[in-house]
């Protein structure tokens, strides 16, 4: 998710005790005191937008960051696959693990890889597709320091805000007014890379080639990724990509948010980024990009749950629903 893509310089990952501090240290200053609290920014703005709670997904934020790093291949990566899947499941989504595997960038060895995707309606032939990725990267590159710069980082925004948005969009979709089916896509291996070594958009690819070889008559009319949604200050901007393939779909969305008062989509310029959207554009999905780019704390370790924003998941999740409704 880079203007040129990620140049990572980290070159080893360390242990957990890193995350296991901030999380804690996050848990004591929290802007959400209890679960069933409400966040809410200075300027009071409403955390729920067109039915889907932004409180809700701020928490999914919080849980994922209370597992660690969620680097592909690890522990953490695993624990919350199980948890996107009981959930998923649990929320009337049929559920289908895409399993494949690569080699580490640094020593060689197999790394087992899997794609969650759960699906709503799945009788129906014309179909959405919403991914995110739920790896967080390796280490934090972007730190000046070259110590902090091995280490592994929570990637509250970059990595669970995504995810988030997924897993509250989970609670509506039974229920949602839409003539077309949908799919919740989590993609793992999004960024496997070390110190510039390593191959992106792994989980993503693999989807589009599933994709690419359906024998059904299903196909995919639009696809969203949702990346680094929960920044406090969201400025979300139409990727240029995706601005140049499917124009009629940034501007419906662009619309649609103006319409909903979500003021964290802008219109002042484009994000020129390369991100899991790519894969699905080579596959022949119009897809595109909503990402807010313009983030200080992107690849460091102060990307933790209290930079984001119930409010910014809100607008993000809300005018995705409303969106699915008008189709």
């Amino acid at each position: 998710m880079s203007l040129t893509r990620f140049r990572p310089t980290a070159s080893r990952v360390s242990g957990l005790l890193l995350a296991s501090i901030l999380v804690a240290v996050y848990m004591m200053t929290s802007p959400v005191t209890q679960k069933t609290g409400s966040t809410k920014s200075p300027a009071g703005r409403v955390t729920t937008l067109a039915g889907f709670d932004g409180d809700r997904a701020y928490r999914y934020l919080v849980e994922q960051c209370e597992i660690g790093p969620r680097i592909s291949g690890t522990e953490g990566n695993r624990k919350l696959r199980r948890l996107m899947q009981e959930h998923f499941t649990r929320l009337g989504g049929e559920v289908a693990l895409q399993q494949f595997t690569t080699r580490h960038p640094l020593n060689g060895d197999v790394v087992e890889l899997e794609n969650v995707v759960a699906a709503w309606h799945p009788d129906r032939r014309n179909r959405v597709v919403i991914g995110a990725h739920f790896d967080t990267r390796p280490a934090a590159d972007k730190e000046t320091n070259p110590q902090r710069r091995a280490q592994p980082f929570l990637g509250a925004n970059d990595g669970a805000s995504g995810v988030a948005v997924l897993m509250e969009l989970a609670h509506m979709l039974s229920d949602l007014k839409t003539t077309v089916g949908v799919d919740l896509a989590a993609f793992d291996a999004e960024e496997l890379v070390y110190d510039e070594v390593g191959e992106y958009f792994l989980g993503s690819s693999y989807f589009a080639e599933l994709y690419r070889k359906r024998t059904g008559p299903e196909r995919y009319v639009a696809g969203f990724v949702v990346d680094m949604v929960g920044d406090r200050t969201l400025e979300v901007l139409p990727d240029a990509e995706g601005q140049r393939q499917s124009p009629k779909l940034v501007d419906e969305v662009w619309k649609l948010a103006r319409k909903l008062g979500a003021t964290g989509f802008k219109t002042r310029g484009q994000y020129d980024v390369r991100d899991d959207h790519i894969p699905l554009m080579a596959a022949g999905i119009n897809a595109i990009d909503i990402i807010d780019f313009n983030y200080p704390h992107w690849h460091r370790i102060t990307d933790t749950p209290d930079k984001c924003s119930a409010v910014s998941l809100a607008q993000i999740g809300g005018v995705l629903a409303e969106w699915l409704r008008q189709q």
